[in-house]
């Protein structure tokens, strides 16, 4: 044995592992300056923050996460007699001659014209643009829509002519119901919950077309287009939504409070009227309106909030709805050729209840 206490065997292994390492080391060096500009190349990976968990409940909108609406059941089918009943009736073409409509003689209401149509009170109502029959839409404050068809072959035990189908699309007010008159078989409705839905009776089934971030307030369809829908937010916004491209156009602030109405013009499809909270009824032109402080071709102001704002079926007049009080209400009609030319009435909406919606339509 050696002083260093290794033995011939194991002093010869030591010697080898020198001598490897010094014919390693320049290698080693070789491959380090090979190897630096591709590690000066690589990105570095960026420091994450984890995010803290909420101490409170989270405030966020279901569009805003992309999750769809729970309150409206994809499989919310109609009933095949309703869709057959109004499948078998054309389209109207006879409406303009409504101006000729005497009210004295004509408006006399019996028993079997009134029939309960929704549960509560309503919001919104359209009579369906058909030819030969007459079928009612109305929908209440509490989502329901319900269809009143006049001409049904049922009668109920208080003589009332006529079957009501009734539906549950929407879990808040429903706000507007549209039909255009070149398909009366498809229906539009909103809600403020920002839902817009389609009711397709040749499918028998309800759809939701789109759904806003804010409350839609009113809505219509544009005059020579169907599937263009416009609509009308609590902030005064105007938007435009095409439903075959499936998105939002444009957006125009046309007026400071929400939209409680829209209608255009029979004759003019550029021509559109509104109403609003803001004490004003507008009528514009869709051709040339800005998006920031558009410019009205008229302006009607009034004392109280503007409630409705529609042209007749021929375009000669436009009627706008505003309330001055709980148990009054206004009705002011305009000569669309002459502005100056108008004529008022009040409107006595003493019910014993606060009147949820006072329009002329």
């Amino acid at each position: 044995m050696a002083e260093d206490g290794l033995n011939d065997y194991e002093r010869l292994r030591q010697e080898n592992i020198r001598r490897n390492q010094e014919k390693l080391a320049p290698l080693r060096r070789k491959a380090d300056e090979l190897s630096a500009p591709i590690r000066l190349a690589k990105p570095k990976r960026p420091y994450q923050v984890r995010p803290k968990a909420p101490t409170g409940p989270v405030r966020s909108s279901g569009r805003a996460r992309g999750i769809a609406p729970g309150n409206l059941p994809p499989d919310l089918s109609l009933t095949p007699s309703l869709a057959s009943s109004i499948l078998g009736g054309g389209a109207g073409t006879n409406v303009r001659a409504a101006d000729d409509f005497n009210a004295g003689r004509g408006m006399v209401l019996m028993r079997a014209h009134v029939r309960n149509v929704v549960p509560c009170s309503i919001e919104s109502m359209r009579v369906l643009p058909l030819a030969d029959q007459t079928v009612v839409a109305a929908g209440d404050k509490r989502g329901n829509i319900g269809y009143w068809d006049v001409d049904g072959v049922s009668e109920d035990a208080d003589g009332v002519d006529g079957v009501v189908f009734s539906y549950w699309p929407h879990k808040c007010p429903v706000s507007a119901i549209v039909a255009h008159q070149v398909a009366p078989h498809k229906f539009y409705s909103s809600s403020h919950q920002g839902e817009i839905c389609l009711m397709d009776f040749e499918k028998e089934k309800y759809s939701m077309v789109h759904l806003w971030e804010w409350p839609v307030y009113s809505l219509c369809q544009a005059q020579n287009s169907a599937r263009c829908l416009y609509f009308g937010n609590e902030k005064g916004g105007l938007t435009l939504f095409d439903e075959r491209e499936g998105k939002v156009l444009t957006t125009w602030d046309v007026h400071e409070e929400r939209i409680n109405s829209i209608d255009f013009h029979p004759e003019k499809p550029h021509m559109l009227a509104t109403s609003s909270k803001d004490q004003t009824a507008c009528i514009w032109d869709v051709r040339n309106i800005k998006r920031k402080e558009p410019d009205s071709l008229k302006v009607f102001k009034l004392k109280k909030s503007a409630q409705s704002a529609y042209f007749s079926p021929s375009g000669r007049m436009l009627a706008v709805t505003s309330s001055s009080s709980s148990i009054c209400g206004t009705v002011r009609v305009f000569c669309v050729d002459d502005f100056e030319k108008s004529h008022s009435v009040e409107s006595n909406n003493q019910t014993g209840i606060w009147p949820s919606a006072f329009k002329v339509i």
